[in-house]
């Protein structure tokens, strides 16, 4: 009961939404660099002296990259979305992208317009699923990436524009500075600024729930719900085989398995900006308590396989 009030708090947060309806408000203007790779603005946080520059990091190597939108009843934002993230990754020189686009059961004309802008683009594919659930789609969609062959990297954003190109475009370096195995953009990882700021008690409210997420799944992330997050190719031939979460919980499956088998998953600072018309509900209590049930649903169901792969590691160690 005391977790289920404090969610009526938090939720809002996780997903990105307010309790009440917010004006339409993004980050602020920022001082900019042109980046000699991309030839596009490179936006960097003005400094202040009580806060560190943000530095985004240039590519040394090239990669070939999926970018996977899932996208339900977007036919208000999946233009402009899309036409910010062509941009900029198309004139990217260390960057081939292709883009993977994931109506699920849309009822407006989210596809039509996906049609009407690959007409011009040969690197964006549409995969068209009858069956909703946005854990669902990015699943099918990170499914067909991987069955490619040919992609060094493969994530997924968002297709409410709340992570700007340049801030999904910060994860890849940061995967190549430390040689990890995936990166996620998170919210409320030291650094981090999202527009509008929260307010205090949804802060306070966040890290209580983000404590009890960190023990009853032992896993260090600080937000497992913002919509950008990026991983080599391996990382998803092992996981996607487990994962069964449809709707948005997946985040939390999808995490909790890559650290289940050693994965070094990167939570990386980022620039968020709400963005209204969220298809979450925060008022229907039942969604409030399949968040809870979710939790213990994730670590039930894959219960057996921690055990095999804690006992692996104990049998590995006795061999040295």
């Amino acid at each position: 009961m005391i977790l289920n009030i404090v969610l009526c708090i938090l939720i809002p947060l996780l997903s990105g939404q307010s309790t009440q309806a917010q004006p339409e408000k993004i980050a602020p203007k920022q001082k900019t660099t042109i980046s000699s790779q991309t030839g596009e603005k490179k936006a960097q946080t003005k400094k202040k002296k009580s806060k560190k520059e943000h530095v985004i990091p240039d590519l040394e190597k090239q990669y070939s990259l999926c970018i996977v939108v899932p996208a339900y009843n977007e036919e208000a934002r999946i233009k402009p979305m899309l036409e910010a993230y062509i941009a900029f990754f198309n004139n990217h020189k260390m960057l081939k992208t292709d883009f993977l686009i994931v109506p699920n059961n849309c009822s407006d004309n989210t596809e039509k317009i996906c049609k009407n802008i690959q007409k011009n683009h040969k690197n964006i594919e549409i995969l068209s699923l009858p069956e909703g659930g946005k854990g669902n789609a990015v699943v099918k969609g990170f499914t067909l990436a991987v069955s490619k062959n040919k992609y060094d990297l493969i994530g997924f954003v968002d297709a409410d524009l709340a992570t700007q190109p340049l801030y999904f475009y910060e994860l890849i370096g940061h995967i190549e500075q430390k040689q990890s195995d995936g990166a996620i953009a998170s919210r409320y990882a030291k650094g981090a600024n999202v527009y509008p700021p929260r307010p205090f008690l949804y802060k306070i409210g966040g890290k209580v729930f983000n404590l009890f997420l960190r023990k009853k799944l032992s896993i260090p992330f600080r937000d497992t719900q913002c919509g950008a997050k990026i991983f080599k190719p391996h990382v998803l031939k092992t996981i996607l085989p487990y994962m069964e979460e449809k709707k948005w919980a997946f985040d939390l499956e999808l995490l909790y398995l890559g650290v289940l088998f050693g994965y070094d998953i990167t939570e990386v600072p980022t620039t968020w900006s709400d963005a209204p018309g969220s298809h979450f509900d925060i008022g229907d209590a039942k969604v409030r308590q399949e968040f809870i049930n979710s939790i213990s649903r994730v670590k039930t169901r894959h219960k057996e396989l921690a055990a095999q792969i804690k006992q692996s590691k104990k049998a590995i160690l006795q061999q040295v």
